[in-house]
């Protein structure tokens, strides 16, 4: 008798497994997603699918494609690969959620537009777009402890150097390497100019739970229109060598 349990028990789970590996994304969606969450040409299983259209939030994903790893279960995460688009921007990443929160992402890729950001960091008239390349990057109660990877921001505007008129500032690179770091706490990104009107040459920090600032010197090349060097004078005098600097702090709380 004690056979026939096992074999029934291992049938069972089998028959879990199966119905779990098989279950339709669009099922699952319907049943268990979030109110303010909806989907659309929603294909394949919850393990391995894509869907057309996702809004949430006021923000509407397309062509959303993952495949989860099954073997992250064993670890007691749950992750895979995601690729998604979205207007103006796109990414995709390999990661995993742990059952802590933490979430761990490899090979990033993406770009999205700064004007999106605008209400978050309180500071309207930035535009220009942002391309991510990441190898590492961690978060803990939704904010960066550890990033490694690089990116840029092209034709980089803002009108807080505008007097209310956004100005270009141009292209700037950005790096984070915190194999480097010797703050505790602390992701800290280096800042440069690739090229444009503006020198710049600064840093980015970013401190739990979930503070950024920005201190950046700042100086007009030759090529710069004039209107832009008389706009610099709201930043303060000059330092010795010509630079100016310019500081943005605030919180995402």
């Amino acid at each position: 008798m004690d056979n026939y349990r096992r074999l029934a028990l291992v049938g069972a789970l089998a028959l879990c497994v199966f119905i779990l590996a098989r279950f339709p994304a669009a099922t699952a969606f319907a049943w268990f997603a979030p109110d303010g969450v909806g989907a659309f040409g929603v294909s394949g299983t919850i393990w391995r699918g894509e869907a057309k259209v996702i809004s949430a939030g006021g923000v509407q994903l397309r062509n959303t494609r993952w495949d989860i790893a099954l073997s992250q279960l064993l670890l007691g995460r749950f992750g895979g690969d995601v690729d998604t688009r979205w207007g103006g921007g796109f990414l995709n990443a390999s990661g995993s959620v742990s059952v802590l929160g933490t979430v761990r992402l490899r090979d990033v890729k993406g770009s999205f537009d700064l004007g999106q950001a605008n209400a978050l960091l309180g500071s309207p008239g930035i535009g220009g777009t942002a391309k991510l390349d990441f190898q590492e990057l961690r978060l803990e109660n939704n904010w960066p402890v550890h990033a490694i990877g690089t990116g840029q921001l092209t034709n980089l505007t803002s009108a807080m150097l505008g007097r209310g008129a956004a100005q270009l500032i141009g292209d700037v690179g950005f790096e984070f390497d915190s194999n480097t770091e010797t703050a505790p706490d602390t992701v800290t990104g280096k800042l440069q100019d690739t090229g444009g009107p503006l020198q710049l040459d600064g840093t980015l920090e970013l401190t739990p739970p979930a503070n950024y600032e920005i201190v950046t010197r700042i100086a007009a090349r030759d090529t710069a229109a004039e209107s832009l060097r008389r706009n610099l004078s709201f930043l303060g005098q000059p330092e010795p060598d010509g630079t100016r600097i310019f500081q943005l702090a605030g919180s995402f709380e």
